[in-house]
């Protein structure tokens, strides 16, 4: 499943270990624990005394209202009126708990459905106002602040996205990101006025952006098109929207960047350089006025995936499926996690569960039965203690540079190229479908919510080729070069590791700009598709031009 498909569910709990004197931290790192089958308040509450010998520290938590929408905190971004909701129920026991060690709650908060549009005042001022109520009953709850979800899981679909805001067409990326940008402070400024101490833990926050995303768009940072690469991002609205809460920020809060696509590193290195980057480059994304604040008050945090860590469980997802040892890779992951962070750790899982039983007090009424992630997968309660007691103890590792992709460009086609069309109709229903058309080699996209030229070259497995394609437009679009591979029944390769998405170098949209990629061809292999993309084009005066691809087959 992509981010985008995951489970609606992003509950989760806190797990502690006991560190050596040796930690690098001044307090233990955090374990925070992410799956369907979490505590409700009730739960929380009953079960303090006995998890404190279990090394929970705490639990992020959905709190109900006390009658009418069973789970409002899950669509805070919405037009609801929660005036008169009360959450009595769900807040006394935590207010009466003793809790002990388990200090580390938190109230999950979405960014769904996304249907209020950044220019709509009166739809703003609900969303601010369920936000202020959320920080209120965090308060009053003893929790520690707020677990901020901005992935869209509901239609329409991307509250961060600006192609699919309602009035994107009549006004331009800048007047959105204004908006968004008033809208953040409107925001930071609700929940200070009630938990003026609140740590605020994002899935997600600059990460997302400081390099380029296959599914998400190409990073913005240290480039002169900023504005291209944010209108055309998933998320381009949401560094605005920070800095919109940067600017009201006072010092007594800490903001966490969760590093959600952390979730496949395959190195040590794969998590410092992320580190580094949400550090050093992410900063560049918020005003100058802005830079200081984020440099001491946003923290690192990284995921584990345990689905991932299972052999079968997370399907195509499967991290480093042909590995055998699934401990050894939660070991390497939790460590490099726990070493490069700030510390804590966010441990996502669909399939299994840490805290006991919930029985009659479950999300979903006895519904909600899963097996213990350690018998799912054996040992793992015991690596997650040893590495947390080895924090600090570790060797850290030097920073390995990024390889950089190969920029030189093809000089010729030594393969035959089949060329052919994909139009579809795109997220947004009222968007035109628009054509593509391919003629002597040129590929010319017009007025398409999301369209391709398709070339599909004959290769063997193990081959290696330069693509390289120059690409021209006017008007609205983001463009891409992406590389998959089809198997010999004419089947797509679903793999993460082996397709490839790359962006435009740096440049003026209207003039020709390059895209370069290198791929090499995976096993069980027949057919290379080269795939010149243009998506989020508005009517018929967008127009997007692909030509002279070059497919270069290298030669060991």
């Amino acid at each position: 499943m992509m981010l985008s498909q995951l489970p609606l569910f992003r509950i989760a709990s806190c797990l502690w270990g006991c560190l050596s004197t040796a930690s690098l931290f001044a307090d233990p790192p955090r374990i925070i624990t992410c799956g369907w089958n979490a505590p409700t308040t009730i739960q929380f509450a009953r079960d303090a005394s006995r998890m404190q010998s279990s090394g929970f520290s705490g639990a992020v938590l959905d709190i109900r209202p006390d009658a009418g929408m069973p789970h409002p905190f899950w669509s805070a971004h919405s037009r609801d009126d929660w005036s008169s909701l009360t959450f009595g129920a769900g807040v006394d026991p935590l207010r009466n708990a003793d809790v002990g060690k388990l200090t580390s709650a938190y109230l999950l908060v979405k960014a769904n459905p996304g249907d209020v549009d950044w220019l709509d005042d009166e739809g703003w001022a609900a969303i601010v106002d369920h936000w202020r109520i959320a920080a209120r009953i965090a308060k009053r709850g003893k929790l520690r602040g707020l677990l901020f979800d901005p992935e869209p899981y509901s239609e329409p679909f991307r509250q961060f996205q600006y192609s699919r805001q309602e009035a994107a067409i009549d006004h331009s990326f800048e007047a959105y990101r204004a908006a968004a940008r008033k809208r953040g402070r409107e925001v930071m400024t609700a929940v200070i006025a009630e938990f003026p101490e609140a740590e605020l833990v994002s899935y997600f926050l600059m990460s997302y952006l400081v390099r380029d995303h296959r599914y998400r768009g190409p990073s913005p940072v240290g480039r002169s098109d900023e504005s291209w690469c944010l209108a055309g991002h998933s998320y381009g609205l949401l560094p605005a929207f920070l800095d919109g809460w940067l600017d009201v920020l006072p010092p007594t809060v800490t903001l966490f960047d969760g590093c959600e696509y952390a979730y496949w590193h395959k190195s040590a290195n794969d998590f410092a350089q992320e580190a580094d980057d949400v550090r050093r480059r992410g900063v560049q994304l918020v005003s100058p006025e802005n830079r200081d604040k984020y440099a001491k008050q946003l923290k690192v945090a990284f995921p584990i995936y345990m689905d991932a860590m299972h052999p079968d469980l997370a399907g195509r997802y499967t991290l480093e499926p042909e590995s055998p040892d699934r401990l050894a890779l939660l070991r390497r992951n939790l460590a490099a996690a726990i070493d490069y962070g700030d510390g804590l750790v966010w441990i996502y899982g669909e399939h299994g569960r840490w805290w006991p039983e919930p029985g009659e007090t479950a999300l979903w009424h006895n519904k909600d039965v899963y097996p213990e992630w350690p018998t799912l997968i054996p040992g793992c309660d015991v690596v997650l203690k040893e590495v947390v007691e080895a924090t600090g103890t570790r060797p850290v590792a030097k920073l390995q540079p990024l390889s950089l992709p190969d920029r030189r460009g093809a000089t010729r086609n030594d393969v035959a190229v089949q060329w052919s069309t994909w139009v579809g109709n795109g997220p947004m229903a009222d968007t035109p479908s628009g054509d593509a058309n391919v003629s002597e080699d040129v590929v010319v996209i017009r007025g398409a919510a999301e369209a391709a030229g398709l070339a599909t070259v004959t290769v063997e497995p193990n081959e290696q080729f330069r693509v390289s394609v120059h690409v021209q437009q006017t008007g609205r679009a983001l463009t891409s070069l992406a590389v998959q591979f089809k198997t010999a029944d004419g089947k797509w390769l679903e793999s993460n590791s082996h397709n490839v998405v790359a962006f435009p170098e740096d440049g003026v949209p209207e003039s020709w700009r390059a895209i370069h990629a290198t791929v090499t061809v995976p096993e069980d292999i027949y057919t290379m598709v080269v795939i010149c993309s243009a998506v989020q084009q508005w009517d018929q005066s967008d127009v997007v031009q692909f030509k002279d691809l070059q497919i270069e087959r290298v030669t060991p």
